[in-house]
């Protein structure tokens, strides 16, 4: 019976003891999953963009849903790197993601992508600045 009680006093103290061995991601781990996040971003964005004349302007929406993924997933890594400065680029995305609602279904690929030309510049800007300033390779 004592070794039942000894078992039920230690069970917690190992429980606290395990938790308190997990590390959080360092500084330097937190950057570097930003940077290849903002890496995805620019992927995704350069799919958006060299669509080819068999794409679709459903295609070109479809393209739109993977830049929104890669964008949310910057933006959620960025709260944990205190250095990043997502700002200008959620207003680079949002311009770019209003400027790809706003295309008319009888739109021609090429009219989709010439409409929303400026707007993927601003945001390419906006992201590189962002690489520059958190050193990513």
């Amino acid at each position: 019976m004592k070794i039942a009680h000894l078992s039920f006093v230690a069970l917690p103290v190992m429980l606290l003891a395990a938790c308190g061995s997990q590390t959080s991601p360092s500084v330097a781990d937190q950057r570097a999953q930003l940077c290849t996040d903002l890496a995805r971003l620019n992927t995704s964005v350069a799919t958006l963009t060299s669509m080819s004349p068999s794409s679709t302007v459903s295609d070109f929406r479809a393209a739109r849903g993977e830049v929104k993924a890669n964008f949310d997933q910057v933006k959620l890594t960025a709260q944990n790197v205190q250095a990043a400065k997502v700002a200008d680029l959620e207003t680079a995305y949002q311009d770019l993601d209003g400027a790809i609602q706003s295309i008319p279904e009888t739109a021609t690929l090429q009219q989709a992508m010439d409409s929303v030309s400026e707007q993927v510049t601003v945001l390419e800007g906006a992201r590189s600045q962002m690489n520059a300033d958190l050193s990513c390779p």
